[in-house]
């Protein structure tokens, strides 16, 4: 396997042990390994012998270790006779083995946008790496995330983007909608009783214990720095429950004009179709950093959250809650602002910092690495050159921008001895049955197995373009009900 197809698979420990096989003789081919049960986000891997898998931070840096040379198997070349000798036991050749690894997830499927109606600017419907440079100035750096943005976090001018509208899980940045959705609403000081659905939330919890009572600004400290679900439920509760907070999230989505992201659970779990895109995270922390309430809690880098009495009667103390977001310690300058993973989701993250008064917001998602370094590198990459590039786009303000508009549909020619089949040498239709692709949009449409789950590549027909860009252009009204599974046993976000 070369060095390119393992830098194309995700996450870097092995979740599975050798596979088993025959011993071979030395220098007979390896067996080829037993592929494990993987998981659906992952896919299995054949390791060569002599290759090390180590943390992936950057696709050009995994490193292919050396194979280590076979032992000899017999007398060396020259030597005196074999005669009485034992013969030498053969050593068998190394074998391949094969692991599990986080795959980079695939985009949920939607119609191509007219590139005009993209929100942002119509260079923003690539599927690929969006830069307008001069030829001196060095590329964006190479980084595992399937999409991301980085933009001026003042003046909303995008410096670079990779398929930056492809709808992919949020995972906990989702959080920073809730944020913004709920922080203008809700009193700090107010006092929130905890209910027995937010002590039992899935995923990442600070430790809420039922019939309590949390201040609303130790919960939004607790959601932001450590991206407890439990807190996102209780203030949920606060809100007008989960349902209402789950429809005002949407409501606020369009207000803005993230019109990719579709909330079905404020915490960001996996659950339904729930998305966004890399231009809708930079949105979202665009406008929650307008919050001086939200600045000022996810640059906290420790806190002290509220203890109290669990079911048993047992009283427990106040304890330190840290914020989890790497780059605060890692990167100078830093601001904010959330990290995410899940399982489908990969790494999300929502970034900005500040250097020599430039304020940049780095947003990006379905990355198989949950190192900060990459951020860094985009970051140092903005800073460097925001003043040499052309913004490829902009984010738009509160209420200025309406969903997109599906492309029209080329039709297909018809066949036949005057049409492309015929005896003129005309194009020939390669895919007789389905509808010619449009050259713009992003992402390429996948095909739906069911609601809300990315699968392999395909194709969609007229009907269902049609229809799903009914969905899309009519706004909340049609968006998916909310569904509350909060039972334990989740994967974190």
């Amino acid at each position: 396997m070369s060095l390119g197809a393992l830098v194309s698979i995700a996450l870097a420990t092995p979740t599975t042990a050798y596979a088993g096989s025959s011993p071979a003789v030395a220098g007979a081919p390896a067996a080829p390994a037993a592929s494990p049960a993987c998981r659906p986000w992952q896919v299995p891997t054949t390791v060569p012998p002599g290759v090390v898998l180590t943390p992936r931070v950057f696709p050009t840096d995994e490193v292919r270790a050396t194979a280590t040379p076979a032992a000899p198997t017999g007398p060396p070349t020259g030597s005196a006779s074999t005669a009485g000798r034992p013969h030498a036991t053969p050593t068998p050749a190394p074998e391949p083995r094969v692991v599990c690894r986080n795959a980079p997830p695939k985009p949920f499927a939607h119609p191509q946008w007219a590139p005009d109606s993209v929100v942002g600017g119509a260079q923003l419907a690539s599927d690929g790496v969006v830069v307008d440079a001069p030829p001196a100035t060095p590329a964006p750096p190479e980084v595992y995330d399937v999409s991301y943005v980085v933009a001026d976090l003042d003046s909303g001018e995008i410096l670079a983007a990779k398929s930056p509208h492809a709808w992919l899980r949020p995972a906990s940045t989702l959080k920073t909608l809730t944020a913004l959705t709920l922080l203008p609403r809700l009193d700090p000081r107010r006092v929130v009783v905890a209910k027995e659905d937010a002590q039992s939330a899935a995923g990442s919890r600070v430790g809420i214990l039922a019939g309590n009572r949390y201040p609303v600004s130790a919960l939004v400290d607790a959601m932001l720095m450590f991206s407890a679900n439990d807190a996102v439920y209780a203030l949920a509760d606060a809100a007008g429950g989960y349902d209402r907070t789950v429809a005002l999230m949407n409501e606020e989505a369009a207000r803005i004009g993230a019109h990719d992201t579709l909330t079905v659970d404020p915490s960001g779990l996996d659950e339904g179709a729930q998305r966004s895109s890399a231009y809708d995270l930079a949105l979202i922390g665009r406008n929650a950093m307008r919050l001086p309430s939200f600045r000022a809690a996810i640059v906290k880098r420790d806190t002290v959250f509220p203890g109290g009495k669990d079911r048993s009667g047992k009283v427990w103390p106040a304890f330190h809650v840290y914020n989890i977001n790497e780059l605060l310690r890692h990167y100078p300058g830093t601001i904010g602002i959330k990290p995410g993973r899940t399982d489908r989701a990969q790494h999300t993250f929502i970034g900005a910092a500040t250097r020599g008064g430039r304020t940049l917001v780095v947003a990006q998602m379905g990355s198989v690495t949950g190192s900060w370094k990459p951020t860094a590198a985009l970051l140092d990459w903005g800073f460097a050159n925001a003043d040499r590039v052309t913004p490829v786009g902009r984010l738009v303000e509160p209420g200025e921008a309406t969903p997109p508009t599906a492309a029209p549909a080329i039709p297909r020619l018809p066949t036949g001895p005057d049409g492309p089949d015929g005896p003129d040498g005309s194009v020939t239709a390669t895919n007789p049955g389905t509808e010619p692709s449009t050259p713009t949009g992003t992402p390429q449409p996948v095909a739906a197995a069911d609601a809300g789950t990315p699968v392999d590549d395909g194709t969609m027909t007229l009907a269902g373009i049609a229809l799903l860009g009914l969905v899309v252009t009519g706004g909340g009204a049609l968006a998916v009900p909310a569904l509350r599974s909060r039972r334990r046993g989740r994967h974190r976000t």
